[in-house]
């Protein structure tokens, strides 16, 4: 299912949690260590992508939501030229894409893989991602760990509370979500979203979004790399080295098998 983040994407930065924000200085200080071009996917109102830039990389970053990439395109005007000159925006899928580049860091932030709903569309991604890497660069992907064997028990009709925070604007905005159903063939989960803007004036604007994400359990993720022809090289749980059995995500850092290229 496609979420192109119509209604949304000029709220996605409102998110205060701290998985919305603890792994900027990991990717910012992978691109350091590796140097050269750095390549996001799913890189989104450039969340990431633009302090990557602040710090000194060239960065490409892919996104196939014209509104996402416009949220960013508005947030790159406010940059320094120096900075701006490093920001390469491409709308495009990330399923299927070709670029001149290559680069010595490709990464799939925020659990985006996770919208792609099938083997086939994980394996693309992750050929074209493998395809677009140099020799030697890293390729880091991010999915969150569930935290027992997904079923029925995930699925809660009730509004919870993910966060609530303030605009630039001065304006309080809320996001409630429900989690609707859990499909285990398909390992499929379906949350709805809702957003409020309570404006100063007392009114309350709202906006709602689906979401259609796919779970992994570690040895499926790792089974997908391998087969896409990545070696894992490193595993964290969490951004600041927690050891992948510990920590609530699953950050994997991959190089490429050199024999499958």
């Amino acid at each position: 299912m496609e979420n192109l983040y119509l209604n949304t994407a000029g709220l996605y930065d409102a998110d205060n949690r701290a998985v919305f924000t603890a792994d900027i200085p990991f990717y910012v200080e992978r691109a350091r260590k590796l140097g050269g071009k750095v390549l996001e996917l799913a890189c989104g109102t450039g969340r990431v992508t633009i302090p990557l830039a602040e710090a000194g990389a060239e960065v490409w970053g892919l996104d196939y939501s014209p509104a996402m990439l416009e949220v960013m395109a508005a947030k790159a005007a406010e940059q320094p030229a120096e900075v701006r000159s490093r920001l390469h925006m491409v709308q495009g899928d990330m399923t299927d894409f070709s670029l001149e580049e290559r680069f010595n860091l490709i990464f799939i932030p925020f659990r985006s893989f996770q919208s792609l709903e099938t083997d086939e569309q994980a394996l693309n991604c992750l050929t074209c991602a493998r395809e677009h890497l140099e020799p030697g660069g890293q390729f880091i992907i991010n999915v969150f760990k569930p935290i027992r064997q997904m079923g029925d028990w995930w699925v809660d009709p009730e509004e919870h509370l993910d966060y609530e925070s303030q605009l630039a604007s001065g304006e309080r905005v809320t996001r409630h979500s429900v989690k609707k159903a859990c499909d285990t063939e398909k390992r499929l989960l379906y949350t709805d979203l809702y957003y409020q803007i309570h404006r100063q004036d007392g009114t309350v604007e709202a906006f709602k979004d689906s979401l259609r994400l796919r779970y992994f359990y570690g040895d499926d993720i790792r089974s997908l790399l391998h087969s896409a022809g990545f070696v894992i090289q490193e595993e964290y749980g969490w951004y600041d080295g927690t050891p992948a059995g510990e920590g609530p995500e699953y950050v994997l850092v991959c190089g490429r098998e050199e024999q499958r290229i």
